[in-house]
């Protein structure tokens, strides 16, 4: 029990620090919050827009996807938007969705510049883009972030959601 008590004080004292060194991008959604969604698409959109141009796309026809499937496509896209707004603030975004049999396609793609090489090979990616990466590759999907050879910058994951699943 003392140690215990010992392994328990030391958390409490420190375990600010243990989130830091963990980092939140595999973290659950708050449960206290709206669940993230596709169909809150407009409003996450609308939320980049003030100084962003940002024009989404759907291709195919939309249909609701299995939970883990529709909040990873919600993060994805609300990632690669943040990032926009970061590394190319003002530049215009385009949001792609393309539903087919097999799943649903996610680009987003930015006319900025890319985000400033830091010398640091993937740490540049950031532990955002690590995060939504894990997620998808967890769904057995796959994802990839990077630079456009004629500048912006280019986010995009194909998620497996077949229609039978739904």
């Amino acid at each position: 029990m003392g140690l215990f008590a010992q392994w328990r004080g030391t958390v409490l004292a420190r375990g600010h620090q243990l989130l830091g060194v963990l980092g939140r991008a595999d973290e659950p959604d708050d449960p206290s919050g709206p669940t993230p969604s596709l169909n809150r698409l407009d409003a996450l959109v609308e939320g980049f827009t003030a100084g962003q141009p940002v024009r989404w796309t759907v291709a195919g026809q939309p249909r609701p996807l299995p939970g883990p499937v529709d909040v990873v496509a919600y993060r994805i896209i609300e990632e690669a938007l943040t990032n926009a707004c970061r590394h190319a603030p003002g530049a215009p975004v385009g949001v792609r969705l393309r539903y087919d049999a097999a799943g649903i396609t996610i680009e987003v793609r930015d006319e900025g510049a890319g985000p400033a090489p830091s010398g640091g090979g993937t740490q540049a990616a950031g532990r955002g883009l690590v995060g939504v990466r894990r997620r998808a590759e967890r769904l057995g999907g796959t994802f990839s972030a990077g630079p456009r050879a004629g500048g912006g910058f280019t986010v995009r994951a194909v998620l497996p959601a077949p229609e039978e699943m739904v």
